[in-house]
C-alpha cells in the first residue's frame, strides 16, 4: 500500500481537496444566498444537531499534525479506527437529546485532538513496521514477542 501512496501522492491529494474547498466556497460565496458557504455550513450543523464533527475534526487534526511516538495499541493498527467508528456512531445516535453549549465544543475539540494524538496518530507507521510490512516495535503497554 505505501508504494502507492507516495508522499508525493499524498501531497497532490491534500492539494485538490484544499483546492476543491477554496473554488467551493469562493462559489458558493457569490450566489445570492447569505451564509451560503462550506464553512458556514459546517459551524451550523456542528452547532446544531451535528455536534459530534467538532469531535471528528479535533480527532483528524491530532492524527494528521500532531502524534505520539509509541502506538497505544501495538499491531493492532485497525483498533483506533474501529473505536473512532464506534465513538462516531454513539454520538450521532445522541444527536437529538444533547443540546450543545459553547463549552461542549470545546470539550469535543480538545478529546478529539487527544484522541487523534495519543490513539490514533499517523506517526506510529515507521516505529511499527519494517520494510516487508511485518510488525517489529510495540509500545510500553505491549508484551515484546
Amino acid at each position: 500500500m505505501s508504494e502507492i501512496f507516495t508522499p508525493q501522492v499524498v501531497w497532490v491529494i491534500v492539494q485538490v481537496c484544499i483546492g476543491i474547498i477554496v473554488v467551493l466556497n469562493l462559489i458558493l460565496n457569490l450566489n445570492t444566498v447569505k451564509n451560503d458557504t462550506v464553512n458556514n455550513r459546517l459551524s451550523i450543523w456542528a452547532n446544531g444537531q451535528f455536534f459530534f464533527i467538532t469531535f471528528l475534526w479535533g480527532v483528524l487534526g491530532g492524527h494528521f499534525f500532531l502524534g505520539s511516538a509509541k502506538p497505544l495499541f501495538c499491531c493492532n493498527w485497525w483498533l483506533p479506527v474501529v473505536i473512532l467508528v464506534l465513538l462516531s456512531g454513539i454520538l450521532f445516535l445522541l444527536r437529538n437529546t444533547i443540546k450543545i453549549k459553547p463549552y461542549h465544543q470545546i470539550i469535543l475539540i480538545i478529546a478529539g485532538l487527544v484522541y487523534g494524538h495519543f490513539v490514533w496518530s499517523q506517526r506510529h507507521e515507521p516505529m511499527l513496521f519494517n520494510t516487508e510490512g511485518e510488525c517489529e516495535n510495540t509500545s510500553i503497554f505491549c508484551k515484546d514477542d
